[in-house]
């Protein structure tokens, strides 16, 4: 996962509306849905002017492009949230959390996606609004995993029609967390070839790839621990706008957080693993190169004495005046060469 530069914002006062993300080349789109268990209406909203809502019905606003601090300030305004709390829209680097005011809760997570090509996560804040009859989702940029539940609210007979907003608010942390789910899959699935590529043959982009890796997984369980305790404070909040039955769905949703956590654990001990079967392999490749090295380096050691040995020149060497000398000193050589050998395979050095 790259790092992300973050915005200074020193200096500014409390509640200043400053983007600190990089997705600000496109146009902020607003998506409207509006029903109840008869109907459901879904519409394009204007980027400055609010739509006049029905009361009697329930309304799922989403927006695409946090970086218009107009967008974010019509928005909010319409169910007078905070302006601390549209700060932390516009900052992409909250940790996520859960706020309760009197009239609406908000909730800050992050998602992830898998980019295949690059092997590596990239995140993105989602921010939440309950609201009595509403509930606001603020996402960087256009793309989700929303869109099942997209065709639910669209689908005659949907259970989230049929149950009250808060309902449609678990729908959309559920999902959330599912995703790591699908995630954790493609890790695992990267772990298992980060493994095979080691045992077949070490490379030194491999050791690349698993420090990237345990950035990736660094950066999910920082993410999952809040989140763990940001749904359990949803489970024991007296809320009015949390309902009994929804709190035994989000417990699932809680459950799902801590089978998160224990498998992030498990791959983060699995990456370490592989960092030391790496070290190990590159050390075993080294190990078998200085062997043949060494075994050559055997090999020539009495050969390049032998010659050595003839190569002085010295005036009395009866040797150097024998008429086979020279075929004597090679079949010398060439034995030595055969007894080596033969030696070495008895041994199992080669």
């Amino acid at each position: 996962m790259k790092n992300k530069k973050r915005l200074s914002k020193t200096g500014l006062p409390p509640g200043t509306h400053v983007y600190t993300g990089k997705n600000v080349d496109e146009l902020a789109q607003i998506e409207l849905f509006s029903f109840d268990k008869n109907k459901c209406r879904r519409k394009k909203l204007n980027h400055t002017a609010p739509h006049n809502f029905e009361p009697e019905l329930n309304h799922w606003i989403n927006i695409y492009g946090v970086h218009d601090p107009v967008v974010i300030k019509t928005y909010c305004d319409l169910l007078n949230v905070h302006h601390l709390y549209q700060e932390d829209i516009m900052n992409v680097f909250q940790r996520p959390k859960v706020e309760e005011e009197d009239d609406y809760i908000f909730v800050a997570l992050k998602a992830f996606d898998w980019k295949a090509q690059a092997n590596e996560l990239e995140d993105e804040q989602i921010s939440i609004i309950l609201s009595k009859n509403f509930v606001i989702t603020f996402q960087e940029k256009p793309g989700d995993h929303f869109d099942m539940l997209r065709e639910r609210l669209l689908t005659d007979g949907s259970i989230i029609r049929e149950r009250n907003i808060d309902y449609l608010f678990y729908r959309i942390l559920d999902i959330s967390v599912d995703v790591y789910f699908d995630l954790l899959e493609k890790m695992g699935d990267f772990l298992e070839t980060t493994e095979e590529m080691i045992l077949a043959q070490p490379e030194n982009g491999i050791l690349t790839r698993i420090q990237s890796n345990k950035k990736d997984i660094i950066q999910m369980r920082k993410m999952i621990y809040p989140m763990r305790d940001m749904v359990a404070r949803l489970i024991s909040s007296d809320h009015p706008l949390i309902e009994l039955k929804t709190k035994k769905y989000l417990r699932d949703v809680q459950d799902h957080t801590i089978q998160i956590m224990e498998t992030l654990e498990t791959y983060r001990d699995v990456n370490y693993g592989l960092k030391d079967l790496y070290l190990n392999a590159m050390s075993h490749e080294m190990n078998r190169i200085m062997k043949i090295l060494t075994i050559i380096s055997t090999f020539f050691i009495p050969l390049t004495f032998i010659v050595g040995v003839y190569g002085m020149n010295f005036k009395h060497m009866p040797e150097l005046h024998w008429p086979y000398g020279y075929y004597m000193v090679w079949s010398i050589m060439i034995v030595l060469v055969v007894f080596l050998s033969v030696w070495f395979k008895r041994k199992g050095w080669f």
